[in-house]
């Protein structure tokens, strides 16, 4: 089932207090304005609120059993819970103008539910339509207060969750992926979103406005939304829900929402660089399945020329440790070792066991042949894993590029450093050429280079500013950022049955 924010003691439930005891006191105050014109259908509702008056004491308590039996699966099925615990007054029950939001609410989700590829009984659908038609025959009164109760908590709890699970998603992906395959801050349901959901309740207009406003506005979920319609498949339609639901995960920073950003889909191992007018596209290596490419949202504050690689520990452990005392080996790779006072190391001098225990670095020296490539881009992120060239370029050749440690290696590196540094000038961006080895564009750099014999080291580092936001996500099935065509993608990570296991008790 749906998982959202946990929900304490403390001070979130103090807070919780005061946020649910405002939205009684606003929904009564709203109760207190409503006025009725007297057509015959208003007498008619007029007449079954009379006959739930007439049960409310013996309706009350019938909810009250219910919420205390039932199984609180979400964040907020706890929060309505607590609602009627509270004392708030009935959402859907006893009122004239109330029948027809519980009209309009059932008649929504019988449209939305199958368009998003969900079962109905998920949201007790069929329950609801039979309590609604019950309702409509108020003469038989027998089991009325039952069936206000359970119409009462089932479409309060359909509502909710619908409402949260389309702003939010009806799975949250840190329950699903570890820490170390996932850094994307997304938003996430609080009590305030509860809060602003119950208000709407109160006209059938600003409900229907509510739950528009929380389905996912991304272009991307409709062209999917209206795919499903189309493609009848089970491993077709598999794809689309799974994509659909991490359209629902909204990065919390906006990366996509900027006027100049990159997304890497890991999925179709390519990037795009995408401005107002123009998008730049290329393929990219990336983590092995054992060593996944983190899925984060950072912004590209640095870009470093002619780096060196300080290789990361677990690297170390698992792969260099192994040719301690073959010094040979490292000055192949031209690798150097350091101890804890940054002091020089002969590699003669340590056994595997010690090179292999984390007191001890290795870095690859700048240059030709360094793993990183010629440049790298650098942003925070708590993976150490970068943008950046590569000293094997014949990788690009390949169908298949999930080939390395996790950080994502680029088949045109260079147009992304004039992608982040739009406001560089032609000389700058020479000097960055002539230090990687580049052919200069301009007749000052040529003019610079006939001057110059040997290694020309013009530029180590240049900031970038504005920040460029990157995102490396993880998409099946996608619009082309370039094209626009709807792609299908492979699943070299198989994280769509990760999703599909967690979105399965919604499905037909």
């Amino acid at each position: 089932m749906l998982h959202f924010e946990s929900w304490q003691g403390g001070a979130q439930s103090h807070r919780a207090i005061i946020i649910i005891g405002s939205i009684i006191l606003a929904l009564n105050i709203l109760a207190c304005r409503q006025t009725y014109a007297d057509t015959p259908e208003d007498e008619a509702a007029k007449h079954i609120a009379q006959l739930y008056s007439d049960h409310a004491l013996d309706a009350q308590q019938q909810l009250d059993v219910i919420i205390s039996s039932s199984t609180d699966t979400t964040f907020a099925d706890r929060l309505a819970h607590y609602y009627y615990q509270l004392g708030g007054r009935w959402l859907w029950m006893g009122e004239p103008e109330q029948m027809e939001l519980c009209d309009a609410l059932d008649s929504l989700l019988h449209k939305e539910v199958p368009a998003m590829g969900f079962k109905e009984e998920t949201f007790r659908l069929k329950e609801i339509d039979d309590g609604l038609k019950l309702m409509r025959q108020p003469d038989s009164v027998n089991g009325l207060p039952v069936t206000m109760a359970q119409m009462e908590h089932d479409l309060t709890r359909a509502y909710l969750n619908y409402a949260v699970g389309q702003r939010y998603g009806f799975t949250t992906p840190s329950k699903l992926f570890s820490k170390g395959n996932y850094d994307i801050e997304v938003e996430q349901a609080d009590s305030a979103f509860i809060a602003k959901a119950l208000t709407q309740l109160r006209s059938k207009r600003r409900m229907l406005e509510f739950l528009a406003q929380a389905e996912p506005a991304d272009s991307a979920y409709h062209r999917l939304k209206r795919q499903l319609k189309i493609d009848s498949t089970p491993e077709a339609r598999n794809r689309i829900l799974c994509n659909m639901e991490r359209l629902r995960w909204r990065d919390a920073k906006h990366a996509k929402d900027a006027d100049r950003y990159i997304f890497v889909n890991i999925a179709s191992q390519q990037v795009w660089a995408i401005a107002p007018d123009s998008v730049i596209n290329m393929r990219i290596c990336c983590g092995k399945p054992a060593t996944k490419t983190p899925l984060l949202s950072s912004e590209i504050n640095r870009v470093e020329v002619n780096p060196e690689w300080g290789i990361p520990q677990s690297i170390i452990r698992n792969e260099v440790s192994y040719h301690a005392g073959d010094s040979a080996y490292f000055a192949r790779r031209n690798y150097y070792i350091t101890n804890s006072s940054g002091q020089r190391v002969n590699p003669a001098t340590l056994t595997a066991s010690q090179l292999g225990s984390g007191r001890y670095a290795v870095r690859q020296r700048s240059g030709a042949g360094n793993s990183l490539g010629r440049i790298i881009f650098r942003f925070p992120n708590k993976f150490s894993v970068y943008l950046h060239d590569t000293s094997s370029p014949s990788a690009f050749n390949r169908d298949t590029r999930t080939i390395s440690h996790g950080c994502v290696r680029l088949q045109r590196p260079f147009e992304i450093a004039e992608f982040v540094l739009p406001e560089a000038d032609a000389w700058t961006l020479d000097k960055m050429r002539l230090s990687m080895d580049l052919q200069p564009k301009t007749e000052q750099g040529r003019e610079y280079k006939r001057q110059h014999s040997g290694a020309i080291r013009l530029i180590n580092n240049q900031s970038v500013e504005p920040k460029v936001p990157v995102l490396i996500d993880y998409y099946t099935l996608y619009p082309n950022p370039k094209t626009g065509e709807l792609n299908t993608w492979g699943d070299p990570y198989g994280y769509d049955n990760i999703v599909l296991k967690a979105i399965k008790p919604y499905l037909p």
